[in-house]
């Protein structure tokens, strides 16, 4: 113990969401000393979140079935003119989550892995020394400061701490918002298009088990106005008998953060940009990120090095495992944020004629949508309608 009376662990993680959870999770497997520090009073709380996870990632990673609310299979698509495209997958494609009961769980596992978990507690600064890595620690009751060999980043969007360390941001954060409804009748998800339910993205609403719909939005505009059109597909705010849940928002990170580790640091999750960019989704790719990130900072104690060169590895790894997703992603958005709405209209005709969502039922995977871009961009119609849409 040092004579300041800094408490001292080998891993410190900055976050208690499911890429910190998972990273602290296998940490503790190999055996190593972890404490967490969350912001918040509990785990789960206030998050924010469409909660749609593929089936891919609760097989690779057993993730907590008793938090599933809902499951995916149909979608229906809307264009801003009307326009109707449905969607049938053979099989469930993604299920959906109880945020609060899905980021618990995690909790819950870490703990009996024997995972320190500091709730309450906020991060002020993080500092890297010659041999440790230092956080001063502030919670309502007092100050203190903690020491460790490493630590990792897992903040979500909050990227104070990144960018201290000179690691940078993403290229932009967008704006999401969304509520809870009870809808009758409504079994498939529904997808909106157009300048009047998004800027640049889309919105959603996606049926739960329980009766209730999430609807939400994703836009670079005016994300309450957004949210209220969309909600008045379905509800009037006169009727006395809607149920609509508060209104919640968060910012979405889009894009890579430039530089996601450097001298006894590790940056996971949203935090580093592992979300994907075209639809703002972000826990199977920080739940990656987090094995990845576990892997190499293992090996870096086996080593008993921490410098950057030796971390550079994560860093490798998951841009070759992510990072053509993300690219892809941005590429694309690019072209589609330039389309008006009667381009999108076209867009949608185009899809009908060149078959993308018979590919997409075949072929495509819900969490890697770089395919079904390759195939929009090699489509004659599709890429005519994107391209003319573009230089209009």
């Amino acid at each position: 113990m040092p004579s300041n009376g800094s408490r001292w662990f080998d891993v410190i993680v900055v976050g208690g969401g499911p890429s910190g959870l998972h990273t602290a999770n296998l940490l503790s497997d190999y055996g190593l000393s972890v404490v967490l520090f969350e912001e918040h009073s509990e785990i789960g709380k206030g998050v924010v979140c469409s909660g749609v996870v593929s089936k891919e990632a609760f097989l690779r990673y057993d993730l907590p079935k008793e938090s599933i609310v809902g499951q995916i299979k149909d979608a229906e698509l809307f264009s801003p003119g009307g326009l109707h495209l449905s969607y049938h997958h053979p099989e469930t494609a993604a299920l959906v989550v109880d945020r609060q009961i899905f980021d618990k769980r995690l909790g819950e596992l870490a703990r009996a892995k024997g995972v320190e978990i500091c709730l309450n507690t906020n991060v002020v600064t993080l500092s890297v020394k010659d041999k440790f890595v230092e956080v001063s620690l502030k919670t309502p009751e007092d100050e203190s400061s903690v020491r460790a060999q490493i630590a990792v980043i897992a903040t979500g969007v909050n990227f104070k701490l990144q960018t201290k360390l000179g690691l940078g941001g993403p290229k932009k954060v967008i704006k999401g918002i969304q509520t809870e409804v009870k809808i009758k009748d409504l079994e498939s998800l529904r997808l909106y298009f157009g300048s009047r339910v998004s800027s640049g993205f889309f919105g959603w609403a996606i049926p739960l088990m329980n009766g209730r719909t999430r609807i939400g939005v994703m836009t670079e505009g005016n994300a309450l106005e957004s949210l209220k059109n969309i909600l008045s597909n379905f509800v009037t705010y006169s009727d006395p008998g809607v149920e609509i849940e508060m209104i919640k928002k968060r910012g979405i990170a889009f894009g890579a953060i430039p530089k996601s580790h450097s001298e006894r640091i590790i940056v996971v999750g949203e935090a580093a940009g592992q979300i994907k960019t075209t639809t703002g989704g972000g826990i199977y790719y920080g739940l990656i990120g987090a094995e990845i990130a576990s892997e190499v900072v293992n090996k870096a104690f086996e080593k008993g090095n921490f410098e950057a060169r030796t971390l550079s590895e994560y860093e490798e790894i998951w841009k070759k495992s992510l990072g053509k997703e993300i690219i892809f992603g941005e590429y694309f958005h690019r072209f589609y944020t330039k389309l008006e709405d009667s381009s999108i209209d076209k867009l949608f005709h185009a899809a009908k004629q060149d078959g993308l969502l018979p590919f997409i039922a075949t072929k495509g995977k819900f969490d890697w949508h770089k395919d079904a871009m390759i195939k929009i961009l090699k489509s004659p119609n599709l890429r005519m309608a994107l391209l003319n849409g573009f230089i209009k």
